[in-house]
């Protein structure tokens, strides 16, 4: 789910969590053009606000994200990560999409897409400064990702539990109590990949792959482009898994997305 237009969301909120952060370079503050022999990776910070995941390993998401940049090939650019719970996830949805409920993830681009470019092609900054070289800020809502957790491994069960009509209950409750619930029944991409994986935090790794496509440019309104983005998903979860994926993931998603080939 792609915001654009919003500017940077971590400079916007008074951030309560702590920050963690990956410095870039001892010279240069911010980000730095990509493509240049020597120029260091972008900073990567994290704010965790939420209280949902005490345990929450924020050093698992900081690799993550760095190997997600590098494969959509902005390893210099900043990026940062707000951890969240349900009630700032609302109140940021209500008033970026006039969505008045939480969901997963949401992205906050600060590149435009290169004119006539494709996905993942981003126009380069019209000036070299440093602040300039970010991709932009994801949201992600750690309740809503354990409450959904919850809700497909019960539904999964339900022939054992109760039967279809048991889990397409818990499916149905599950889409009322939230803002969004497109991704219930797509099995493609990360939603396909998620929906048998209940560990929280393994799903957050995985939601962090959808996050930063949408900041490279990829989006899922018009078919076309929805088509897109679910293939460039699978593409880099697979190159995650090959990259390194037992300490990026976990057991649960290596079983997820099959043997290497």
């Amino acid at each position: 789910r792609c915001v654009t237009a919003c500017g940077r969301l971590a400079s916007q909120h008074h951030c309560r969590g702590k920050r963690y952060v990956t410095a870039a370079s001892s010279s240069r503050l911010f980000g730095t053009k990509r493509n240049t022999p020597g120029n260091p990776p972008g900073e990567i910070s994290i704010y965790n606000e939420q209280t949902a995941l005490d345990d929450i390993d924020i050093g698992r998401s900081e690799a993550t994200i760095s190997e997600i940049r590098n494969i959509v090939n902005y390893p210099t650019y900043d990026i940062s990560l707000l951890l969240v719970d349900d009630e700032e996830m609302r109140q940021t949805n209500l008033d970026t999409r006039g969505i008045d409920g939480p969901t997963d993830i949401l992205s906050f681009p600060f590149q435009d897409v290169a004119v006539e470019g494709k996905p993942g092609e981003l126009a380069e900054p019209e000036f070299d400064i440093e602040d300039y070289y970010s991709l932009g800020d994801m949201m992600l809502d750690v309740a809503y990702v354990i409450r959904r957790c919850e809700e497909d491994r019960i539904a999964a069960n339900g022939a054992a539990d109760g039967g279809d009509e048991a889990a397409e209950r818990v499916i149905v409750e599950g889409a009322e109590n939230d803002a969004e619930s497109d991704n219930v029944d797509d099995d493609r991409g990360v939603s396909g990949a998620m929906s048998t994986v209940y560990d929280p935090e393994e799903r957050i790794h995985m939601l962090l792959v959808h996050g930063m496509l949408h900041l490279v440019g990829y989006d899922h309104i018009e078919d076309d482009d929805y088509d897109l983005m679910w293939r460039k998903e699978e593409e880099v979860l697979d190159l995650l898994r090959k990259k390194g994926g037992a300490f990026l993931f976990g057991i649960a998603l290596l079983a997820t997305l099959g043997p290497s080939s």
